[in-house]
């Protein structure tokens, strides 16, 4: 244990190292951008911190594969890796690399909605004092999806108040709602008349609606997007248990290829393993991130074959 204990302290090390590195050049190079833009130095200071942050949330396998690298260049450069190639078998690699593993792929599956959440900070802080009222309301379920954008919408004027309503179905319009007439009261929109469109109809209605929004949650912010999806938590999403696997089997695959006994000696070099994982990633990342209609889960479900191959190849030889 004591072994694998001294494995943790070192890639808690490499880790740390490379988190640094990589947020201070994604800094720079984001300071450098954002020094044309006709904000305070300070907010864009903190722009640039968001926006480097945001990088990261981006890129967690190519995080891990640095990591990874600086790692075994720490074992190899005081032998270590002899100790740790002589002493532990694979079930006790596996006891250290699976939580990294676990950890990296959970990144890796939520970088969307961690992307988001710093977007929304960003978006935050550069509407401060802008005299920008919008709100945007999502709501997805299947095929259907429903959007709602409330404009100038305070708790004590709703003079300039506006409110508009898209239910899609199929990608095609089933119902619009506008309204520039409504009241804020006791935690309640209401639209004392509306226009709406239907069936290819539009018409004018005079009598008063209360819209559900639950408006009181961000009444008080000037932009938001808000997401109220609900997901079904007994429903079984494929596509969600395909990408951990793929993502599982590849981490573990860039752990073993890289303690692999051929690299015990520093007479081999990293460049064969660094460029396999580089492919690996590229190849992923055009997979998992693209917009084809047609065969896409397919394709993705050779990608996890084609990475189980592949770690099926290493664990082998271990």
């Amino acid at each position: 244990m004591k072994i694998i204990k001294l494995l943790y302290f070192k890639y808690i090390i490499s880790l740390s190292i490379c988190f640094a590195l990589s947020s201070i050049i994604f800094f720079i190079f984001s300071l450098l951008g954002n020094l044309d833009e006709e904000y305070f130095f300070n907010v864009i200071i903190r722009i640039s911190f968001f926006n480097s942050l945001q990088i990261l949330t981006y890129v967690p396998a190519f995080i891990f594969l640095i990591s990874v690298i600086l790692f075994i260049i720490f074992l190899r450069s005081k032998n270590e890796m002899i100790i740790v190639k002589s002493y532990l078998n694979i079930k006790l690699l596996a006891v250290f690399f699976l939580p990294i593993v676990i950890l990296f792929s959970i990144l890796e599956l939520n970088k969307k909605n961690l992307g988001s959440l710093v977007e929304d900070r960003k978006a935050n802080l550069l509407n401060q004092g802008s005299t920008i009222n919008t709100k945007i309301i999502i709501n997805k379920n299947n095929d259907s999806k429903s959007y709602v954008i409330l404009k100038n919408i305070y708790q004590n004027d709703t003079n300039k108040a506006e409110y508009r309503s898209f239910d899609i179905y199929k990608k095609k319009i089933q119902i619009a709602q506008f309204s520039d007439n409504l009241i804020f009261s006791n935690n309640t929109l209401t639209a004392k008349s509306y226009t709406q469109y239907k069936n290819n109809l539009i018409e004018d209605f005079q009598n008063s609606k209360s819209l559900d929004l639950e408006t009181n949650s961000f009444i008080d912010q000037n932009f938001t997007v808000k997401d109220i999806s609900k997901k079904d938590k007994f429903s079984l999403d494929i596509r969600l248990i395909n990408n951990s696997i793929f993502f599982i089997l590849f981490f573990s695959y860039i752990f073993l290829i890289f303690l692999n006994k051929n690299l015990v000696s520093n007479k081999y070099g990293l460049k064969k393993p660094i460029f396999i994982c580089l492919i690996i990633i590229i190849y992923s990342f055009f997979i998992f991130n693209n917009s084809f209609n047609f065969y896409k889960q397919e394709f993705e479900f050779l990608a996890s074959f084609v990475a189980g191959l592949f770690f099926l190849k290493v664990y082998v030889n271990e």
